[in-house]
């Protein structure tokens, strides 16, 4: 471990998020959504090289409830939508490597396309349908709920939150799988009311795209985790891992001052 590198000595974790691994750098809206598969497979390969140990969904749980411990330099890694590429791309590339992950599946869009990107004339992606996630899981991805529809659940009125949250869940069920253990919203965005709702749902943790750490004592409802763009060459994803848990302004000025992209968004 180098002296510029985070330690955590096994009581913290960062978690990496995702969306699809593909080259879609002719697209404007996504380009930076989607991480190519050779910078994917070089951003594993620097982090099995600098000592981070991937952990599996089960391995956060034990750790939130106060059952279990971490490795040092404990990353779990996350995927957003469930894109077919998971399955055709980064799987295999997962697998070589012997690392797990997690994936959060729009259920109500089981088999469809990214229509949430429509309007923005960004690039169709398929999304895998019931039989494309029981292979993920198969290989070692638990399969978690990312809502119903895909939309930012602070705007969704309040009497369509339950098929939106809890219905995503059951359409999953519905579908043969298990009952997800995990939620992410999509967009990152929550509150209070909608961290309330995916605990009643019965989702043991939910994930949010704000920068942090896990440590314990953490809200599991809240969970942190550290966007990976394509622009994120190895280097700028370590220094990404180094100043996760930093206060925003300090971590805002280092990474730019680095180089690194914060608003993928170009806005």
């Amino acid at each position: 471990m180098t002296s510029s590198e985070p330690g955590g000595g096994g009581k913290q974790l960062r978690i990496l998020a995702y969306h699809a691994i593909a080259d879609l750098s002719d697209d404007r809206r996504l380009a930076e959504y989607a991480v190519p598969p050779d910078l994917f497979a070089a951003h594993l390969d620097t982090l099995l090289e600098r000592r981070w140990n991937f952990v599996d969904l089960d391995a956060l749980l034990a750790f939130l409830a106060g059952k279990g411990s971490l490795p040092e330099r404990a990353l779990l890694l996350t995927f957003d939508d469930a894109y077919t590429d998971l399955l055709e791309v980064a799987c295999p590339i997962m697998a070589e490597r012997g690392v797990p992950a997690v994936v959060f599946a729009i259920a109500g869009k089981l088999g469809g396309t990214n229509e949430w990107d429509a309007k923005k004339r960004a690039t169709t992606l398929r999304l895998l349908d019931a039989d494309g996630l029981r292979a993920v899981a198969e290989a070692g991805v638990a399969v978690g709920a990312h809502t119903t529809n895909h939309r930012p659940l602070p705007k969704v009125p309040e009497i369509e939150l339950d098929d939106e949250i809890a219905g995503s869940g059951r359409r999953l069920q519905e579908a043969g799988l298990p009952w997800p253990r995990s939620f992410s919203y999509p967009y990152g965005e929550w509150n209070p009311a909608l961290a309330a709702a995916a605990r009643e749902a019965g989702y043991e943790v939910a994930f949010t795209v704000d920068w942090g750490v896990v440590s314990p004592g953490a809200d599991p409802y809240t969970l942190p985790r550290v966007e990976i763009h394509a622009s994120d060459t190895p280097r700028k994803l370590r220094l990404k891992l180094l100043a996760a848990g930093w206060p925003g302004t300090l971590r805002d000025v280092f990474l730019r001052l680095m180089g690194v992209r914060l608003d993928p968004s170009g806005k």
